[in-house]
């Protein structure tokens, strides 16, 4: 249970955000939030999300426990919270798997639209193009044309089948017509170990996987995969500006609740987040990690799952991709 001094540090910092009307919502949360991420700690989504969880708890007193529970592409962490009690104690950490579920699950033991509720959307993190530095390719362009001249001789290595890194190198093929072998991995940090041993040659990881690793040049970045150039990385053009807008990949984070939780409790959690997202501290954090901040509501975030979901799901169908 909170303090009373933290209950009324909370009010009063509620209140210059919300009505003091709406105050009943004042009571929440009455214990520690548990915000459920879908993988191991050390990876994008976990970073993001305890930053922002700091953040908000050093604005708002709030106390948030990060739980990892990794597994099945993200259904064990979405199905814990989709199953919970809809009162705002348990929260999913929800990214890119939430949207490619259904596409890549014939069976999911929770429906990932009427189950579970957007609340709000934290940041989002551009995918990026990336080779071991010993591929004679300075160039999209050269990797192409370097693949077409060698099919199937240069490796991809992705976070596993169907995963945010996967999808993405799909994009990417099927838009360049490269000819690879896929190498799966348990994860985005084994892959770019793999990428950095040369045992695998090509990766589109997101970005604050893998800028460390372009900066200190263990990896040699060709292409970023979002809309407009990155100011990170300032000298690599976008794959729109090389001739292939439809490869575009941009991840993004956010917050996704039980359907049926209070409307006050979401509207609470939105300004929350929304206050914290707007701190210097907490913009220049995500930044240094590649990450942008992309502060949206409920509403909003949901259009933008939903979107997600229409556009990867032709492209699992049209690759033909199957979890393993």
């Amino acid at each position: 249970m909170r303090s009373i001094a933290a209950q009324a540090l909370a009010l009063i910092f509620l209140c210059t955000w919300l009505p003091c009307g709406k105050a009943l919502a004042a009571d929440y949360p009455d214990r520690p939030v548990h915000w459920v991420v879908p993988y191991p700690p050390g990876g994008t989504t976990d970073v993001i999300a305890r930053n922002v969880a700091q953040a908000i708890t050093q604005a708002a007193g709030w106390t948030i426990v990060i739980d990892n529970r990794a597994g099945a592409g993200g259904q064990v962490a979405m199905s814990a919270v989709a199953k919970g009690t809809p009162d705002g104690s348990t929260l999913l950490v929800s990214d890119a798997s939430l949207a490619t579920a259904p596409s890549l699950y014939k069976q999911l033991s929770f429906d990932p639209v009427k189950d579970l509720q957007a609340v709000a959307l934290f940041a989002t993190v551009p995918h990026i193009v990336v080779v071991n530095p010993s591929v004679p390719a300075n160039s999209l362009g050269e990797l192409v044309a370097l693949t077409k001249q060698t099919p199937g001789k240069l490796n991809f290595g992705s976070g596993g089948v169907g995963s945010p890194l996967h999808l993405a190198g799909e994009a990417l093929r099927m838009e360049t017509s490269i000819a690879w072998t896929h190498i799966p991995h348990r994860g985005a940090n084994p892959a770019m170990v793999a990428a950095i041993a040369n045992e695998v040659q090509i990766a589109t990881p997101s970005l604050p996987a893998a800028l460390s690793l372009v900066e200190s040049g263990k990896l040699r970045a060709l292409a970023v995969m979002s809309t407009t150039r990155l100011a990170s990385l300032p000298n690599v053009p976008t794959v729109a500006q090389l001739g292939y807008p439809n490869a575009t990949a941009v991840g993004w984070i956010g917050l996704h609740a039980q359907s049926g939780t209070p409307q006050t409790v979401l509207r609470m959690i939105e300004v929350v987040a929304s206050k914290a997202l707007r701190t210097p501290e907490l913009r220049e954090r995500l930044a240094a990690q590649g990450a942008d901040v992309a502060s949206s509501a409920g509403d909003a975030y949901a259009k933008l799952v939903a979107d997600e979901a229409a556009r990867w799901g032709k492209i699992v169908h049209a690759a033909g991709i199957e979890p393993q």
